[in-house]
């Protein structure tokens, strides 16, 4: 009679142990999921800005400079970025200021950023007046 019971018994524990590693499964791949998420956009994000720096680098070396495709592309590590530079001349100021659009992809993860940088005609001196992130379309 003992060992009529031990048999349910055992099926019980061993189907929540079972149950209990197939959700510790699940549990952990949304956790690494979300991580490469996570780290997908701060390399999109880090991508951006170095195609921020680059354009800031061009004009710093040319104050004249200006694109002469619209868009120029950077690779950076693994991932690619797309900028584009626009030029506008603020006379009263003497003073020239351009618009750099830099959008930038890792894998699956986008990111857009703009700044708008100002040099002054005279000196060359260039100063970054703002940096903002753009929703990507």
């Amino acid at each position: 009679m003992r060992g009529q019971i031990a048999l349910p018994f055992i099926l019980l524990v061993s189907g929540i142990i079972i149950e209990i590693t197939i959700a510790g499964a699940f549990v952990t791949y949304f956790l690494s999921a979300s991580g490469l998420g996570e780290r997908l956009a701060l390399r999109a994000s880090a991508a951006a800005h170095s195609g921020i720096r680059d354009a800031m680098i061009k004009i710093a070396r040319n104050k004249e400079f200006v694109s002469s495709p619209q868009n120029y592309n950077l690779t950076v590590g693994d991932d690619t970025t797309s900028i584009s530079v626009s030029r506008t001349v603020d006379d009263p100021q003497n003073a020239y200021i351009y618009t750099i659009t830099s959008t930038a992809t890792a894998a699956s993860r986008q990111r857009r950023l703009k700044a708008t940088v100002i040099v002054n005609q005279t000196t060359g001196s260039i100063q970054l007046q703002s940096l903002k992130e753009e929703p990507v379309s």
